[in-house]
């Protein structure tokens, strides 16, 4: 059996010292990524290992009036101790549906943005949520939209040898959320899946619409969202039908997942925003 070396760092300074070193490092804190995608009882791990799950600047949550910003350590179950009030609507309800309470306990915000496999459930969300992540690397600090978290094939996009350090999510609450899971809700599978909606109604208009459906690959379009954006609600069924049209074809273009889910949750969410 392959022997691994674990460092236990004490701050977010020896992190980046043994990235510097080594930006191969894994830098591990719940570890439920990692037991979830290997088969075997036996854990694999490469040679060097960092536990990260105990250094307190990763841990750390603040609210200011403008966002929520939490440390990428921040379990899941820490998030949901937080007043309900300070959590942007849908999040509290989707991490609670995430797993069981056994793997809320340990799973952190920043390992479940981290999967280089496949886009887990909160990415949509904070995708559509405008949320930022900070990344501290050997050469410096740089915040960047959870939505470049995505490459240009569609598959999730990490930064090498960096550490996602802190999310800030923006206090801005949504009219209408939608969201589907498909597939097994404790253990993501090529069918597995979220399909999330955002919008709000002002006047009778949507505005700040986002549609995102992500999985192994990540499906969104800004320029069909800017299109729907500003649409009176009693906008003409055609023109509606053209919209889900141009949605479906796209969809169906990039070969993401099996299109019949998508389609028929995309009539739907656009049949509750345009009555």
């Amino acid at each position: 059996m392959k022997l691994s070396e674990v460092f236990y760092p004490q701050d977010v300074e020896e992190i980046l010292g043994l990235i510097r070193k080594n930006p191969d490092i894994l830098l591990m804190a719940g570890g439920t990524g990692i037991v979830g995608s290997q088969p075997s009882r036996t854990i694999q791990l490469p040679e060097q290992v960092a536990s990260i799950a105990k250094v307190q600047e990763l841990r750390k949550t603040i609210r200011t009036e403008q966002f929520l910003e939490m440390g990428a350590c921040t379990t899941f179950t820490g998030i949901l101790s937080l007043a309900p009030a300070s959590l942007p609507d849908p999040l509290g309800a989707v991490i609670k549906s995430i797993g069981n309470r056994a793997l809320r306990n340990i799973a952190t915000i920043g390992g479940n943005l981290c999967s280089r496999s496949r886009f887990l459930d909160l990415w949509p969300f904070l995708s559509c949520m405008d949320a930022q992540v900070e990344f501290r690397s050997p050469s410096g600090t740089r915040w960047a939209s959870v939505g470049h978290l995505c490459g240009e094939d569609n598959r999730p996009l990490i930064p090498p040898g960096s550490l996602l350090s802190r999310l800030r999510i923006p206090h801005y609450n949504y009219d209408f959320v939608y969201y589907r899971k498909l597939g097994n809700s404790l253990y993501p599978t090529a069918d597995s899946a979220m399909f999330v909606c955002m919008a709000n109604i002002v006047r009778d208009k949507v505005e700040d619409f986002r549609l995102v459906f992500s999985g192994e690959k990540a499906f969104r379009l800004k320029d069909k969202e800017m299109s729907v954006s500003g649409r009176k609600t009693n906008t003409p069924k055609r023109e509606i039908r053209g919209l889900v049209a141009e949605y479906k074809k796209s969809f169906e273009e990039m070969e993401l997942f099996d299109s019949r889910p998508f389609a028929a949750l995309l009539e739907d969410v656009f049949g509750r925003l345009f009555l």
